[in-house]
Order: structure tokens, then sequence, then C-alpha cells
């Protein structure tokens, strides 16, 4: 039986759907736009041989689907059920014209046989390969216990003789597995912040190999989305919430998602109000935390950049490395909350510190008070391209911007407290 629709969306998605459907399987019922009143196409005109209707008008229509060809899908899905339209009734197009791997979404039934194969032979290639990925991680983890068989119970001089990665950035999958090794941790909770679409975080391996459980937090809704999309997303006890962090909701985040109290774990990388937002969590006390600094800043300044709960890196200097805080500032303020410090990683960008009552001193690391300068060059121009700067001449690019001084609490220009 035809199934009848109205098509949502009048651009490029929409003519791709409109090549491709199959007129055997599907009725076209009537087209809608929400700027359809602003060209040819226009309210009440007739477009590609269907009429054009406004938005509220859909409801009137004995329809079975609205497929939406926008990529604004879950805006103008919010809008049809404001209007009483049922969900459910609601299909997507977009994910097919971007990917064309979604052979399960309902819309694919209303497309043409030779699509649908064609669709059908790419999704069997990425499944090859997402089964490959699958084997190979199985290997990577085997070597991983490996390693972890050989450290966990080795004194170490410094953090980086326990280094290895398989999903943080650098080396700190290593340096957590020594700390969780060589620490009690009662409640085996993690929260990590700033962590983009999880494939690259301090967390995963903590998570996939250790079955912690966790929280993991970031501003951009479509990352969050392709966490929950995650193949093996249900085999975990993980929650993934989309939120620009300030001071003002942090607690009530972690809080919310039912984490309270002393936790294994915070890792905090944000790129930007990391002290600030550091200094305002007290709804969980964590056993281990690791914090990013701005290794630009040096090993003696107590600074970070001002507060400002719109913060983003790459609109506040475009060069992109005016954000965070210095190893300093951190520092002095673990050590007044009780933490050790035990160190950083050899890329010299992410600091540990341990709760004093979790760990004996004799166990930390022996040289844990060294500075490692970082050697990353991430340095941009005004058009976003990398110029690989090195060394000091980093802090000259954002020698105009402004720090707070921790040490006297006032604001100043960097090229006035580092004398450039």
């Amino acid at each position: 039986m035809k199934r009848k629709i109205i098509v949502f969306g009048l651009g490029k998605i929409f003519r791709t759907f409109l090549k491709n459907y199959d007129p055997e399987k599907v009725d076209i019922l009537a087209l809608s736009d929400n700027k359809a009143g602003d060209g040819v196409c226009g309210i009440g005109s007739v477009f590609e041989n269907y009429p054009v209707i406004r938005p509220e008008q859909i409801k009137d229509y004995d329809f079975d689907y609205i497929v939406i060809t926008s990529s604004y899908y879950d805006g103008i899905k919010k809008q049809l059920t404001e209007l009483g339209i049922d969900e459910h009734s609601i299909l997507g197009f977009a994910d097919i014209y971007q990917k064309l791997i979604y052979i399960d979404n309902p819309v694919m039934d209303f497309m043409k046989d030779d699509l649908q194969a064609a669709v059908a032979a790419q999704k069997s290639n990425i499944l090859g390969f997402e089964k490959l990925k699958e084997m190979q991680e199985k290997a990577l983890f085997l070597q991983a216990k490996a390693c972890i068989d050989c450290m966990k119970n080795k004194r170490i001089d410094l953090l980086e003789e326990v280094e290895f990665q398989v999903f943080s950035q650098w080396g700190e999958d290593g340096i957590i597995q020594w700390l969780i090794n060589n620490i009690d941790v009662d409640n085996k909770v993690f929260v990590e912040f700033g962590v983009e679409d999880y494939r690259e975080s301090n967390t995963r391996f903590l998570l996939m190999n250790n079955n912690w459980s966790g929280l993991v937090i970031d501003g951009d809704k479509e990352n969050v989305k392709r966490i929950k999309q995650w193949r093996p997303y249900w085999k975990y006890d993980l929650e993934a919430v989309d939120c620009f962090i300030t001071k003002d909701n942090i607690n009530s985040i972690i809080s919310e998602a039912g984490i309270k109290g002393d936790i294994g774990l915070l890792s905090v990388d944000i790129d930007g109000n990391d002290y600030w937002i550091l200094n305002e969590i007290d709804c969980i006390q964590p056993r281990i935390l690791i914090c990013e600094y701005n290794n630009i800043f040096g090993p003696d300044k107590k600074v970070t950049v001002p507060y400002d709960k719109t913060f983003f890196r790459t609109e506040k200097h475009y060069s992109n490395l005016y954000w965070g805080c210095s190893l300093k500032a951190l520092r002095s303020w673990a050590e007044e909350k009780g933490f050790y410090y035990v160190g950083t990683n050899s890329a010299g960008n992410n600091a540990f510190f341990v709760r004093k009552d979790c760990i004996a001193e004799d166990k930390l690391p022996k040289e844990r008070n060294l500075f490692i300068e970082s050697k990353y060059r991430e340095s941009r121009d005004e058009k976003g391209k990398l110029t690989f700067v090195r060394g000091d001449e980093r802090l000259k690019l954002i020698k105009e911007m402004e720090l707070m001084n921790l040490e006297n609490g006032e604001v100043e220009y960097i090229k006035d407290i580092y004398q450039l």
C-alpha cells in the first residue's frame, strides 16, 4: 500500500529526495517550508507539481508521514510537534543525504530499489570496517593489560614511566591505571567534561577496561549525539550530557546525573574557564583529579584567564593560545584543597592530583615537582591555519591579552606580567 507523505524543506536535500524516491511506494500530498513565502515556490503555489502549504496547514491533511528534507531536523521536528503532530510520524532524510549509510531508517522504504541496494552495499562495507576496528581494539586492550600488569605495583620516579595511550590523547590512560592500582577507590565513578565525541578522552579506557560508571559532558549537542550513537554505548553505565558549562550550572549538572560525594576521578578540560569551574565544584570530592593547564604560562606565575561565562577559545584570540590557567595556579588550589600534586604527563598539558587521605606519601613519584615544557605547536593565524610557533614565541602572540594574577587578585596584561 502506498504511503501518503508531506515533504518539509525545499532545498538541495529535497531535490535529492525527489530524484530518488519511488512514486510506486509513495504519494506526495504537499510540500512545506518555513521560507516558502520568500521565493518562487510561495505559499499557495505549485512547485514540482505539488502544492506548497504553510507548516500550520499540515495537520489538516490525512498523511502517514512527514519527511523532513532539511539539515535542521531537530528544530523542525520540535516546531511540528508543537503544532500537535505526532513525533512518530516525523521522519528525517538529511542523514541519508549526508552519509548514505542508514538503510534501517524508515524513510529508506520510500526510495528506489537501486538506491536501497547501493546504500546496503555501502553499509556492508562500513560494518566490515567496524568489525576490523573492533578486532584491532581487542588486540590493543590485550597489550594494554600486559603493560598494566608490569607497572601497576611499580614505584616510579616520574609519571611518564607508566604512560601509555589507548583512547587518551597522550599517555593519560597508563597514568590513570597506575593511580587506581595504588590508591583505594570505593566509588568507581568518574566525571569528565570537555570530551568532544569521546573517541579521544581520559576516561574511555577506564570505562571499558575497568567497567567504571561515569558522566561525560560536552557543550556541543552533535558531539553528545554521536556518543549516544556509539555502538557499544548500551554496554556501559555512561551518561552523556550536552551543556555549555558555567560556574552557575556545573554542580546542578553533576547532581542531576545522580553523582555526589566521594567519587573516583574528575577530569577537567574545557580550554577556557577550567580554574573557575574547578573552584566552583563542591557536590563531589574526587580522589583523583586531572586538569589541563596552559603550559605557555610557565611554572612560576599563578594566573588564569578572567572568568567569562561565554568563553570560547578561538573567539577570544585567533591564535588558539589564550585559555585556561597556569600549572602553579592549579598546584596552589590543590594544596589548599588537600591534594598531593603527583606530576604531569610528558606532553606537559595535564596535571594529576590525588587526595591526601587516599595514598601514602611514600607511594608518590619521587620527582613529581618537575615542570615539563610542552613541544606541541597548535598556534593558528587569523584564517585558522596552523603556524607551528614554538617556545616563548607563543606567549608573545597573546601579550596584549589579560590574565587574572591570583597572587594579588588583579587583572593585568600578559606583557606586564611576563615583562614582554
